[in-house]
């Protein structure tokens, strides 16, 4: 498959899923190019039939080495302020998905991987599980206490607000 197509396709989804693992622009723009390097790589000598999900999966592990590169225990909770015009930045600063960030947050990391895969990049519960190299079971728990959760906090931002 064509780096340069695979790219174009799945850029935006890529650099949504990684800023929201890490909440740093410039890492999340440099995690996202070094996934890519990666899928071209691996790309040049195998041939992956669902690429998508895939491509999440080297998302999420590139992520994982970064953060054990840096000794972090967890990612930042800082957004930055500073914004550069580009149309990633565009969609991360609609007030929705700030929210939905603020939101997440306040679960598990499981719980927030599970949602942040299947309810807004649609992959598939197998897809998820696969990506988060856990068991199909482990993926639909986390995702059923992390909706539930979810209902929770918005009810009372709900409340809260009006």
């Amino acid at each position: 498959m064509d780096i340069e197509m695979l790219y174009s396709q799945y850029v935006n989804d890529i650099y949504r899923y990684i800023y929201s693992l890490c909440k740093n622009k410039a890492i999340a723009e440099d995690l996202m190019q070094d996934t890519f390097y990666k899928a071209h790589i691996a790309l040049l000598s195998n041939e992956i039939r669902d690429i998508k999900p895939w491509l999440f999966k080297v998302a999420y592990y590139t992520f994982i080495d970064y953060i054990r590169k840096e000794n972090h225990t967890q990612p930042s909770n800082n957004i930055e302020t500073q914004t550069i015009v580009t149309p990633e930045t565009v969609v991360l600063e609609e007030e929705s998905y700030r929210a939905l960030l603020k939101l997440l947050d306040q679960l598990s990391p499981y719980e927030k991987q599970a949602i942040m895969l299947c309810d807004v990049h649609e992959c598939t519960y197998e897809q998820a599980a696969n990506i988060l190299d856990l068991k199909l079971n482990t993926v639909k728990s986390h995702l059923l206490r992390g909706r539930k959760k979810m209902r929770l906090l918005l009810t009372k931002e709900e409340t809260k607000n009006g």
